[in-house]
């Protein structure tokens, strides 16, 4: 295995084991979920938006170890950007 290899997977297990950003977020000013019918994860993500700044991010749900990290690895990186950065596709 590679050093890539290797640390990819120590951060999906990390992610994964302790998820950050996860739970319900009652004041949310916008939320969204989806569910995939081949494997049936589910995730809900709720976003605090003061002005046009994400000021808070979570998300919950049910689903594999590559399901949740992505909803940890993804609410750590659009914490505190604005929503059309967040909305931005990348370049």
């Amino acid at each position: 295995m590679s050093v890539l290899d290797e640390l990819y997977r120590e951060i999906l297990l990390d992610h994964y084991q302790s998820p950050r950003n996860f739970g319900v977020l009652p004041q949310a000013t916008r939320q969204a979920g989806g569910m995939n019918p081949s494997c049936g994860d589910q995730v809900e993500v709720m976003v605090l938006l003061e002005g046009d700044t994400i000021a808070d991010l979570r998300f919950q749900g049910q689903g594999c170890a590559i399901s949740t990290a992505s909803g940890s690895l993804m609410t750590d990186a659009e914490k505190e950007k604005t929503a059309a950065d967040a909305a931005a596709k990348p370049k």
